[in-house]
């Protein structure tokens, strides 16, 4: 497979990994937002990838065109943290060494791309003060200031797990694909990314929770997924599925991780794990 079929690829298992507490997968739908939406927008994604492969456009551009065609069809924010970590990592052939250096090339533009894919799909994001997306000056901020995606990035919430990863070496998605490769030793694929979310999910708060619920919401979130992780470690399945309803029946989407469990499920598939 090449890097942006590896992209595709990661999207699919994602969303189709069950249960995955509070998130879209084959069990459970929101009324805005269905699992057929992740695999179209996963499929629309593939031209984007091809041009990041090829290294065409830019980093923001391609991030644009990404969100545009996952909107153009699915008329909803599918994809956006996802394409975040994506984007950057199939650009640098999966190398996330490179990851940084590319950023720190890049130019106030590619920002004010970022921009443009925010107000297409209007994401929940956290608060970033005067560095916020919704901030009505944020693009002549961004003009007068020069902020390239690096500098822009360095300046969100210590919370924002999508942005820090970009700037921090994808640290916590490579740990999640060592934890995907290790489980899979079993042979269930399904069963190796559940518990990749899981782990990622009780080692870091979610800023999409924080951001609709408040950091005590999940704060709680993350220890409840720590008792849940014990219990599948000791072959219960039945903990995942009702905490995946406890977090349903509360109208908590833990997006974030999700987000960070398909990078690290295209870390694993880089490495070989099928």
């Amino acid at each position: 497979m090449n890097d942006a079929q590896i992209g595709v690829l990661s999207l699919i298992l994602e969303v189709s990994a069950d249960p995955k507490p509070g998130n879209v997968d084959r069990e459970h739908e929101f009324q805005d937002l269905k699992y057929e939406h992740f695999i179209i927008s996963a499929i629309s994604a593939y031209p984007t990838f091809e041009d990041c492969m090829a290294r065409r456009g830019g980093i923001g551009l391609n991030f644009l065109n990404a969100v545009s065609r996952s909107y153009e069809v699915c008329k909803t924010n599918v994809h956006f943290g996802a394409f975040m970590l994506l984007i950057p990592l199939i650009w640098c052939g999966g190398d996330v060494r490179l990851v940084k250096r590319e950023l720190e090339r890049t130019t106030h533009q590619d920002s004010l791309h970022i921009l443009s894919a925010f107000r297409i799909c209007k994401p929940r994001v956290m608060d970033a003060g005067d560095f916020d997306l919704r901030n009505s000056e944020i693009e002549s901020v961004i003009v007068e200031r020069d902020l390239n995606l690096y500098r822009w990035l360095k300046r969100s919430p210590r919370e924002n797990v999508v942005a820090r990863e970009l700037i921090e070496g994808y640290w916590r998605s490579l740990k999640g694909s060592r934890i995907l490769m290790d489980f899979y030793e079993d042979g269930c694929l399904n069963d190796s990314i559940v518990y990749t979310y899981l782990h990622l999910l009780s080692s870091h708060l979610d800023p999409l929770v924080i951001s609709e619920h408040g950091i005590d919401v999940a704060r709680d979130v993350m220890l409840k997924a720590k008792d849940v992780l014990r219990e599948f470690e000791s072959g219960s399945i039945d903990s995942v599925r009702e905490f995946d309803n406890y977090l349903l029946d509360r109208g908590i989407n833990p997006g974030s991780i999700a987000d960070l469990t398909c990078a690290s499920i295209y870390l694993a598939l880089k490495e070989g794990i099928i």
